[in-house]
């Protein structure tokens, strides 16, 4: 499931040409994006119909035999408006149509509004896991996404730290813990959740989020969720599930890994960059862990973490944060699959530097 602001469309449409040529199953996936208006559904159509055809090589690596000259990815357009909660339609104080949902926008601000387009979907869409996406993504390399899902579900996990210091990210949490009529204290000191980009969602748990809060509330999900201060969507599914977890023996909660970022960095020999990390401010380690590789020697063991948890994708907004093979190998010896958020011009990177891949037989 992605969301696509309207000025994102141009790296939208550069993920799923990239998604085209090098997933190997995308046409096995269910693939929703999550749009504004109905104005934006038809340009984004559009701009998906004009996808390249993939001929014998994409950026740096051949293309899967499959993917030549193959189909152009199933991707279903979802404009927000068809989603909207009651709730939201009832309460904002603009006219919300299909045509404009801008005064929801305007209303909410483009954080709220970008996490009731995830939430919403994420309720009211048919899936068993889900992928939440951003629309300034790129895939990395030739890969299957099934496989992807398969890594994290295998042993999914849920990351915490002791990270929190700004104001942000002190509301995400407190606003979390209220609508879930949890005590932040029982969570630890300097809480934070939103520590890594796997945003992988499952479907069940979604649907125990909701009823968790409308009974704690005694009022529908959404009317807790906007009274509540509306956070990030990541932040409170992380803390219901951790806090579940916690307290009831169903193997829906069970099975999930509760793992502790200063804890690893520190096992996997990350302890030289705690530095760089100390002072990364309103932000989790995995959501800007890139920065850790301006320091010498770290990558290997930065790649060995994520490979021990499955971690398949990652974000890196910055190409010279490191010398270009260290990022060559941390991206494709870890390895990494998508680059989810604030991706960069990769593929122009690597065709720059006339970086080539082969394959022999």
């Amino acid at each position: 499931m992605g969301r696509i602001q309207s000025g994102h469309f141009p790296l939208a449409i550069k993920f799923f040409q990239s998604l085209m040529c090098l997933c190997t199953d995308h046409n096995e996936i269910d693939i929703h994006v999550v749009v504004s208006d109905s104005n934006e559904a038809e340009i984004f159509r559009d701009a998906l119909d004009g996808l390249a055809e993939c001929g014998e090589r994409f950026s740096i690596f051949p293309v899967p035999p499959s993917n030549v000259n193959g189909p152009k990815p199933k991707v279903n357009i979802v404009n927000v408006y068809d989603i909207l909660p009651p709730t939201l339609l009832s309460t904002a104080t603009g006219n919300v149509t299909g045509a404009d949902t801008s005064a929801l926008l305007k209303e909410r601000g483009k954080y709220q509004y970008q996490t009731i387009k995830k939430l919403a979907a994420a309720i009211e869409l048919q899936y068993d896991w889900a992928l939440w996406l951003d629309s300034e993504a790129i895939v990395v390399r030739p890969f299957s996404l099934r496989q992807t899902f398969d890594t994290y579900i295998k042993t999914p996990t849920i990351w915490r730290s002791r990270m929190t210091n700004s104001d942000i990210m002190r509301r995400n949490v407190e606003t979390s813990a209220k609508i879930l009529n949890r005590d932040l204290a029982s969570f630890g000191e300097r809480y934070w959740n939103l520590e890594s980009v796997e945003w992988i969602v499952e479907k069940a748990i979604i649907t125990d989020l909701v009823k968790w809060v409308e009974k704690e509330h005694r009022e529908d999900f959404w009317t807790a969720w906007v009274t509540g201060g509306g956070p990030f969507e990541v932040n409170l599914y992380n803390m219901h599930l951790q806090a579940r977890k916690l307290e009831t023996t169903d193997a829906l909660f069970t099975k999930y890994t509760i793992i502790e970022t200063e804890r690893e960095m520190e096992r996997f020999g990350l302890g030289p960059a705690k530095p760089v990390m100390d002072q990364l401010s309103g932000t989790g380690l995995l959501e800007r862990g890139y920065r850790l590789l301006q320091v010498n020697g770290i990558a290997p063991g930065f790649s060995a973490m994520l490979r021990n948890y499955g971690q398949r994708l990652f974000r890196l907004d910055d190409l010279d944060v490191a010398p270009p093979d260290v990022i060559d190998r941390f991206l494709l010896d870890t390895p990494l699959d998508i680059l989810c958020s604030g991706a960069p011009p990769l593929h122009e990177w690597w065709a720059k530097r006339h970086k080539s891949i082969v394959t022999t037989t």
